[in-house]
C-alpha cells in the first residue's frame, strides 16, 4: 500500500533540506505510518537511505510501500555483507551495533538520509555521535527518550509532531484531527497527513 503525503492540503515532499527532521508521537497516533511513508516517498525520488528500527513492523511496512525496488535495496544483517551500491540499506531491527558499523564503514553515510525509527529504544551514546549531522530523520515519542534534552537541543531544520510533547520543543501543536499531524520548519508550518492511494 502506498501513500501521498499533504501539508496543508497541498502534495508534500520532503526533501534533504528538511533535515535534521524530529517526528515524534506517541502510540497509536500515526506517527510511526507517516514516517516510514515519508522515507518511503524519499526513497522512491530517488534519496539513498540509511534505515533502521527497533522492531521489524516498521520495516516491513517500508518494504511494502517500495514494492516493485527490491533490486536497489539491500537488507543487512551483518557488517560484513554490506553493499554499498544499494540506494536503501534497511538494518536488522534493533540492532544498534550494526547501525555504529555503518557509520564508521560506509563511505557515502553523509549522502544517505538516516532514518532512525523508536528512537526511545537506542543509546545516549548514540544520539551523542550523531549530534550536529544534518542528514537525519529521528522518529518515535520524545517523551519516552532517557536523553530527551540532548535530542530536544539538537538544532532540527523540521519538526513534526502529533501532539504537543512534554519535552521543551520550539513547536505549538494546534488541536488535531486523529492520525493529523503539525509540521513545524524553517520556511513553512502547517497541519500534515495521509491518503492512501490504494
Amino acid at each position: 500500500m502506498s501513500y501521498k503525503i499533504f501539508l496543508n492540503d497541498a502534495v508534500f515532499a520532503m526533501t534533504a533540506k528538511d533535515a535534521p527532521c524530529l517526528i515524534t508521537y506517541r502510540d497509536n497516533s500515526g506517527g510511526s505510518q507517516l514516517s516510514i511513508s515519508l522515507v518511503a516517498d524519499m526513497f522512491l525520488r530517488g534519496e539513498k537511505i540509511l534505515f533502521i528500527t527497533a522492531f521489524p513492523p516498521g520495516k516491513e511496512n517500508f518494504f511494502e510501500q517500495v514494492k516493485g525496488n527490491e533490486e536497489k535495496i539491500f537488507y543487512l544483517e551483518k557488517i560484513e555483507d554490506l553493499n554499498p551500491q544499494a540506494r536503501a540499506i534497511v538494518l536488522a531491527s534493533g540492532n544498534e551495533k550494526l547501525l555504529w558499523e555503518c557509520l564508521e564503514k560506509l563511505s557515502d553515510v553523509n549522502e544517505r538520509m538516516i532514518f532512525i525509527k523508536n528512537i526511545e529504544t537506542f543509546s545516549v551514546e548514540l544520539f551523542k555521535k550523531l549530534r550536529g549531522r544534518k542528514n537525519i530523520i529521528l522518529s518515535g515519542d520524545i517523551d519516552r527518550c532517557a536523553d530527551k534534552e540532548l535530542i530536544a537541543d539538537s538544532g532540527f531544520a523540521t519538526i513534526i509532531a502529533f501532539s504537543q510533547p512534554e519535552t521543551p520543543l520550539p513547536i505549538a501543536v494546534p488541536k488535531l484531527q486523529k492520525y493529523s499531524a503539525f509540521l513545524h520548519g524553517r520556511d513553512r508550518d502547517g497541519v500534515m497527513r495521509l491518503l492512501s492511494e490504494d
